[in-house]
């Protein structure tokens, strides 16, 4: 756990990647965590609130932005969002996080069992990154597979497709509980089938098949269990989008 021993609020993105260059820094946005630090002791908050980084824009071609430091709730509450996409911001957090939780946040802590990160990687998620050096844009699967690409990095912001039909199946242990097992599928406008799922690998995945998995196991499912989960919703969601 790391220990938060000095605090920064930048006024500009110039000035948040200059901190975050520095040794033992970590990003602080919505308040909720420290996250995505490898520092297990003693750690500078580099606090984002002042950047001017959240925001929902229409980017054209079925394309939506989301800032960085947008919050769960302002997803849940945009009409522009697919109502599933409103629904997975929804699940995410309680309603008392969602004000605070950020979409920079849930990218870069890349839980294995978000079904929001599930949703995003459908969308053909674009993520801009920026560093002391520059500014590059990675995919979402490049980002949540190497956890090395946010050290001294900022999350600005991601773009996703969101036109085309979706199809969402989950397996908890109670309808209101987080997914043991969620799968999602998305075909876009130009009829191209994507599909992922949650709890069936460290991070969430796009798939391809599910004969390969070896999911990790928990107290709430084992690695057969949810190997299984992942085949029976994979094919109902893949069949709900007509592919």
């Amino acid at each position: 756990m790391p220990k938060v021993v000095d605090y920064h609020r930048p006024a500009s993105v110039e000035e948040a990647v200059g901190l975050l260059a520095q040794p033992n820094t970590a990003v602080l946005a919505g308040g909720t965590r420290v996250n995505a630090t490898p520092f297990a002791g003693r750690v500078v908050a580099v606090d984002l609130q002042s950047l001017g980084l959240s925001g929902i824009e229409d980017v054209g071609g079925g394309r939506l932005r989301l800032g960085a430091t947008t919050t769960l709730q302002a997803l849940a509450d945009d009409p522009r969002l697919p109502d599933l996409m409103r629904t997975l911001a929804r699940r995410e957090a309680p309603s008392t996080m969602r004000t605070l939780a950020t979409v920079g946040g849930t990218i870069a802590a890349g839980g294995w069992e978000s079904e929001l990160l599930t949703g995003f990687l459908v969308c053909d998620a674009q993520v801009e990154l920026r560093t002391a050096t520059g500014s590059r844009t990675v995919t979402l699967p490049e980002l949540l597979g190497d956890c090395e690409l946010l050290r001294g990095t900022l999350i600005v912001s991601v773009t996703l497709s969101v036109d085309g039909a979706f199809a969402a199946e989950r397996t908890g242990r109670t309808p209101g509980d987080q997914a043991i097992v969620s799968a999602i599928a998305r075909r876009s406008g130009a009829g191209i089938v994507s599909v992922a799922a949650s709890g069936v690998a460290a991070t969430p995945l796009l798939l391809t098949d599910t004969t390969t998995l070896v999911p990790p196991s928990d107290f709430r499912g084992t690695s057969e269990y949810r190997s299984h989960l992942a085949t029976v919703l994979v094919a109902r969601v893949r069949k709900a989008v007509g592919a």
